[in-house]
């Protein structure tokens, strides 16, 4: 249980972000390139890298190698695991369907 709860602080950390709520959304519309999310922000490519860094480590999204670039993408599977997950786990909850 102590590994499961772990697991849950860090995607409610990555969460905690609103640059990195930002980005949930824009990969929501579709797979990016750090050049391509940088071009959302006023911040550094850097920067960015972090934030992606954190989104990827909390396992929210995922990226492959395409050429010269790495193509970040929303992992739907996981962040409706880790809602069923988490909010399934309330007892008023039961029977929504989330």
């Amino acid at each position: 249980m102590v590994e499961e709860i772990e697991k849950l602080a860090a995607v409610f950390k990555a969460l905690s972000d609103p640059t990195r709520l930002q980005i949930l959304k824009i990969l929501e519309a579709g797979d990016r390139s750090v050049t391509e999310i940088v071009d959302y922000f006023s911040l550094s490519q850097p920067t960015i890298s972090r934030h992606l860094a954190a989104l990827k480590a909390s396992g929210l999204i995922k990226s492959k190698k395409q050429e010269q670039q790495k193509i970040y993408s929303l992992d739907t599977e996981a962040l409706k695991s880790f809602l069923r997950e988490y909010f399934g786990s309330f007892e008023n909850l039961k029977g929504y369907k989330l």
